[in-house]
């Protein structure tokens, strides 16, 4: 009968997964595609690219504050799919007040925080650009309105834990394409003198048209599937906060390590090589990893079912996925460097001629660093399912020093595209060293 059952969770298992997959290559394929579309637009919106290379910027610094939320959210998410899978809808109801307690706390101090630092950081300083391009006035309210909107962003992360745990990932996909639709449209429709009324004009808007879909989304879910569930300050509780922030407190410290890895790329072009070379290595970010985001819409949905299977002790299934993540690894490493030569023609259909000189060397930079931010992913996504997060812990520590070494050393030497090398160095001793300790793990829990 146990045989039996676990052969049924193994079945449900993988359909919830292909079921989500499909959903996320719907609509976020759709997202892709505006986003492809979005990019010529907001050059000619802005009509320099320096500016352009500006907003980029701050969006990047600014959502390095989504990963201060202690691992908060994907502590909710956890916790949020053992309870559901139990069926313990009161623990999930306190799941879901504490932890948006929680997260509602961490980002008003984060929302002062940040503020204080815009007020007192050398702005021009911050974003490597001259006085005469945007008033130190623009450059401020420009920064403060995202500062506001990624902060509301930031506590509506619980909405998007909710979808996760209900093994609903196609709806945060959604969400996600509703904003960049929101965003196109503004910049189809608003025209503006300079680019200084363009940057904060976009900035202001951005408070809304980031965070409307998810709230609609959030109203939706406690009146329809979470109806028992909804949050109430009656619900919050020590034993629940304590859980959320224990498991929480392992994926903060990887998300903060992680990012100084990765998210941190446009803040080391800006002010190491100049803002105008961050719109250059966006332009090629988005061309070389489209099939990178084809994949993180497969990975989605897989997180909040390993930590089901893994509730519900069902490691056959687990090892069987695991042979699918690795034997995916290679056919992508593969289709990463055929694309390569396609890049002169995609790059100049994309956004018209003479915009960017393709470069094939700086082609083969980002086809090694997708190929390696692929298969990290996906490892880390089985990883952080299990909750083990120790590896990525030792691994991303020791990058982040060797990355930050590395550049302070060596830019005075090298071209921008010098920061996307130190990427590949950096993650690929942590794939080697993720991909044998699942192998262990994996194996023992087999066996027993």
């Amino acid at each position: 009968m146990g045989l039996i059952k676990k052969i049924r969770h193994s079945s449900d298992n993988t359909k919830i997964v292909i079921k989500n997959i499909i959903g996320a290559f719907v609509v976020k394929g759709g997202g892709m595609i505006v986003s492809l579309i979005t990019t010529p637009l907001f050059i000619a919106y802005f009509n320099n690219n320096e500016v352009l290379g500006i907003w980029y910027t701050l969006l990047s610094i600014l959502f390095w504050f989504l990963n201060f939320d202690l691992g908060l959210g994907n502590g909710i998410r956890n916790n949020l799919v053992k309870d559901l899978t139990t069926k313990d809808f009161e623990s999930a109801r306190r799941t879901i007040s504490s932890g948006m307690f929680a997260v509602g706390l961490v980002a008003i101090v984060l929302l002062f925080v940040g503020y204080v630092l815009v007020k007192n950081v050398d702005l021009y300083w911050l974003y490597n650009i001259s006085d005469e391009l945007v008033s130190y006035r623009g450059l401020f309210l420009s920064t403060v309105y995202v500062l506001i909107a990624v902060m509301l962003r930031f506590f509506l992360t619980t909405i998007t834990s909710i979808f996760y745990a209900l093994q609903k990932s196609a709806i945060n996909n959604f969400l996600a394409l509703c904003v960049s639709v929101l965003q196109l449209l503004y910049v189809l429709v608003a025209n503006f003198d300079n680019v200084e009324e363009a940057l904060v004009s976009i900035s202001f808007a951005y408070i809304f048209l980031s965070n409307i879909p998810t709230i609609v989304a959030g109203v939706w879910v406690f009146h329809k599937e979470m109806c028992e569930c909804k949050p109430s300050c009656r619900y919050i509780d020590c034993w629940h906060l304590r859980a959320i922030t224990r498991i929480g407190t392992l994926f903060f410290v990887c998300q903060i390590l992680y990012m100084v890895i990765v998210n941190t790329n446009e803040f080391f072009i800006t002010n190491l090589y100049g803002a105008e070379y961050t719109a250059e290595y966006t332009f090629y970010y988005k061309l070389t990893t489209i099939v990178s985001m084809v994949v993180s819409l497969s990975l989605t949905p897989v997180w909040s079912v390993v930590t089901k299977a893994q509730a519900e002790g069902n490691y056959i299934w687990l090892k069987k996925l695991y042979g699918k993540i690795k034997l995916a690894g290679i056919g992508l490493f593969l289709l990463q460097f055929a694309f390569v030569p396609c890049m002169p023609m995609l790059m100049n259909l994309w956004l018209g001629e003479g915009i960017v000189e393709p470069n094939y060397v700086t082609a083969i930079s980002f086809a090694c660093f997708s190929s390696i931010f692929l298969y990290s992913g996906m490892l880390s996504t089985l990883a952080n399912g299990l909750a083990m997060m120790r590896t990525q812990t030792i691994m991303f520590g020791l990058g982040v020093s060797l990355k930050i070494g590395l550049l302070l050393v060596a830019y005075k030497y090298t071209t921008w595209e010098f920061v996307v090398w130190t990427n590949c160095i950096i993650l690929l001793p942590y794939v080697f060293s993720q991909q044998c300790v699942l192998n262990k793990y994996i194996g023992k829990k087999i066996i027993e």
